[in-house]
């Protein structure tokens, strides 16, 4: 009988230490475990898996040790991820670009945007993560032009001219630059810049061209060639070393090496060229893109997701100043909330 009543006691007490939150902690209800973040991104592009990769979102601490949350869902512009988190109070959240020849589990130099945890939420943009330290993509950069320097020892100057487009302040004193150099933020060591003119931006049949991938010096300044000098379709075999122009461009005049060209294109090119409305077809713009499209093949580029500036080439005169235009809806932005 005593036996029996011990026993029952024992159950009994059992019962009230669960009933106060006692027991295997497995069965824990609280609030970090049910701890969830939600994120959103807009302003992506999608990526080819092989190709270009995935966007990734990491979890930092203090120390800058990141945990990795999980694929990001593209959907048209926006990426998403609803997911639980490692801890309750992250540092700051991060998006970065992972290839397949990136290593697992860490995240790789593309780092795309960053935003500091507070109050269980994060507002992620590219500054110190695309830019160095705090930048901003530069809102007022400068200039470009009309120009097609290639033939000029040939056929003078002007010639051809609306077969080429470069990048330098023709007219400095209309710049905040005050001299011939264009001016874009610093990148993180991930990233470089892509000029291109577009054949009918924004359609499904749009052609890009890239005259070549480049890189700002400490300050920002432009003051080198891309890493296609002259271009390969300017009509000079030695076109990555010929010539003495310091700045980014390409003329597209001839094709003696025979590279991969749109066949519906004729050279040289007509940049004023106008569709049966009488706008102009094509379109300058300026993108961010992941280093390691550095070296790709001549007629293969693609445009990356950030592309911060764009023009309409229009219709003017050789040697008139083309004012380079900031697009705050080419920069990828994001926020992340804790749920």
């Amino acid at each position: 009988m005593m036996q029996r009543w011990a026993a029952h006691g024992a159950m009994a007490a059992l019962a009230s230490l669960a009933a106060c939150g006692g027991g295997d902690s497995s069965e824990s209800t609280g609030p970090s475990a049910q701890a969830r973040l939600q994120l959103t991104v807009t302003g992506l592009v999608a990526l080819d898996p092989v190709s270009q990769g995935r966007y990734e979102a990491w979890s930092l601490d203090a120390a800058g040790g990141a945990t990795p949350l999980g694929t990001l869902a593209v959907n048209g512009t926006s990426g998403t991820l609803d997911v639980a988190l490692p801890t309750n109070e992250p540092a700051s959240i991060m998006v970065t670009v992972q290839t397949l020849k990136d290593p697992a589990g860490s995240p790789s130099a593309h780092r795309l945007m960053k935003g500091e945890w507070k109050g269980g939420r994060a507002t992620l943009s590219v500054e110190n993560a695309l830019t160095l330290g705090n930048l901003p993509l530069k809102q007022v950069p400068g200039q470009f032009t009309m120009f097609s320097p290639s033939d000029n020892f040939m056929n003078g100057y002007p010639s051809f001219e609306e077969c080429g487009v470069w990048l330098f302040n023709m007219a400095p004193r209309q710049t905040p630059q005050n001299d011939q150099w264009v001016r874009l933020s610093p990148l993180t060591p991930g990233w470089i810049y892509e000029g291109w003119m577009v054949r009918d931006h924004g359609k499904p049949d749009a052609i890009w061209l890239s005259y070549g991938k480049f890189v700002p010096d400490a300050s920002g300044a432009i003051t080198t060639r891309d890493d296609t000098g002259w271009g390969p379709f300017s009509g000079v075999e030695d076109f990555q070393t010929a010539g003495e122009e310091e700045f980014p461009g390409d003329d597209w005049f001839s094709n003696p090496l025979g590279f991969p060209f749109p066949s519906v294109l004729r050279l040289p090119l007509d940049l004023r060229e106008k569709d049966a409305t009488g706008g102009s077809r094509w379109t300058h713009v300026i993108t961010v893109e992941p280093i390691a499209d550095q070296g790709e093949p001549i007629g293969s580029e693609r445009p990356f997701a950030i592309r911060p500036y764009r023009d309409d080439f229009g219709d003017t005169a050789p040697g008139t100043p083309r004012t380079i235009t900031f697009r705050p809806e080419g920069v990828p932005h994001g926020d992340a909330a804790r749920r």
